[in-house]
């Protein structure tokens, strides 16, 4: 929905919150760009992946060959000749292991990859929730800079009342005294702002005295809606990694059954100087029980991720919808108290200031209703806050940010 700026709520925050020095606007999309930037996640993934890769190009070798040599026939009496023996002995693979292991070793890195992923997720998912509190603490600053306007020029009128002998001493120094605790309230809202700046700094670097916080699109609450199965593809992924792998660790643990031969070949030298030839080939005998036992261990580790899967799957509905009802709760009490609240709050204050002006009402009067359409505009930011915190969580179940921090 769109909101009716409110002239004396949120004076000058259309736009941008005045820094000093023309500080330039920094948007939650620049954040967390930067933040991503500055976060050592990017090497350290890099580092695993690199890993990984060499792990691959590993086990896309095939087995080494081998030589051996041998001297037979040294002795004394009838073993007068002695033969050489050199062979050249290569292992066949069978079952398609190779393929297995590079299968197994890609799932490593589709893991990996799917980790990082979800890990700049958070990441982002920490930066819009240190910007959601920025923009809040933006808008408490303005309100209680415009408390301390309109308690200045309550202050006035009242002195000028006062002065005429109009209203009593003590009113003048009740409005003094408002005006003192607008203001130290302002005091505390300007340090809380630059607290929060500091605090999205930590991870988007820089000094937060040179960035402002843009809160245009916080003043607006638009309806969202969400299907059962807008889940986040990104944390589904992972699963669907862990999946590939654990299918061909299976096919690798069935490759496994699978006996290699060797083959071997290589000349005979006798000592009377004849030469001959050596070949033969040898197969190791299988472990059966082992074999099935591996394949059985794998089997139980697909089933293991399907059963994983589903129950991420039915917690991650339950969170997206729990978070979108936060959002929609939050969005009803925003525009109810936009709508109805404040301006009859604001047409109070209209009034009673009126009547006030024409010695109808006292100051109390005048106070009660400032404090009443105050305390309003409090309840409209923090119902604010309220709705942009629950999309952050809403925001992370459902991949918001994906495209964002995908190509990093």
């Amino acid at each position: 929905m769109r909101f009716r700026i409110l002239a004396t709520l949120l004076a000058g925050v259309a736009g941008l919150v005045a820094c000093p020095l023309a500080a330039e606007p920094l948007t939650l999309d620049e954040a967390i760009r930067r933040s991503l930037t500055s976060s050592p996640q990017g090497e350290a993934a890099a580092a695993r992946i690199e890993i990984l890769e060499a792990a691959r190009a590993a086990a896309d070798t095939k087995p080494a060959a081998t030589i051996d040599g041998s001297v037979e026939n040294i002795g004394t009496g009838g073993f007068n000749v002695v033969q050489v023996d050199a062979t050249y002995n290569l292992r066949l693979e069978r079952g398609g292991k190779r393929l297995a292991r590079i299968a197994l070793a890609e799932g490593d890195i589709g893991i990996a990859q799917a980790e990082a992923l979800i890990r700049r997720l958070d990441l982002a998912q920490d930066v819009q929730e240190l910007y959601v509190e920025a923009q809040a603490a933006t808008l408490r600053f303005d309100l209680a800079k415009s408390r301390v306007e309109i308690a200045e020029r309550l202050q006035t009128e009242v002195q000028r009342r006062v002065t005429s002998a109009r209203d009593p001493l003590f009113a003048g120094t009740r409005a003094k005294t408002q005006l003192a605790e607008a203001k130290v309230d302002l005091e505390l809202a300007d340090h809380a702002l630059a607290a929060a700046k500091t605090r999205l700094s930590l991870l988007t670097g820089g000094d937060p005295s040179v960035f402002s916080i843009v809160t245009v699109g916080f003043l607006e609450t638009p309806t969202v809606s969400v299907a059962a199965n807008d889940l986040s593809s990104v944390d589904l992924a992972l699963f669907e990694a862990r999946r590939q792998r654990a299918g061909a660790n299976y096919r690798l643990q069935e490759a496994y059954a699978k006996p290699d031969p060797t083959v071997y070949a290589g000349p005979r030298v006798f000592g009377t100087g004849d030469v001959g030839v050596v070949a033969g080939v040898s197969i190791p005998l299988s472990n059966r029980a082992l074999n099935r036992a591996n394949i059985a261990r794998a089997t139980a580790e697909q089933r293991q991720i399907e059963a994983d899967l589903a129950v991420e799957r039915f917690q991650r509905r339950r969170e997206v919808a729990l978070a979108a009802e936060r959002v929609e709760e939050a969005r009803h009490e925003a525009e109810a108290i936009q709508s109805r609240v404040i301006p009859g709050a604001e047409q109070t204050l209209r009034e009673v200031r009126a009547g006030y002006n024409r010695g109808g009402f006292t100051f109390l009067d005048v106070s009660t209703a400032q404090s009443a359409l105050h305390e309003a505009r409090v309840r409209f930011v923090e119902a604010l806050s309220e709705y942009h915190t629950a999309k952050v969580e809403l925001d992370r179940l459902t991949g918001q940010f994906v495209d964002l921090v995908g190509g990093n």
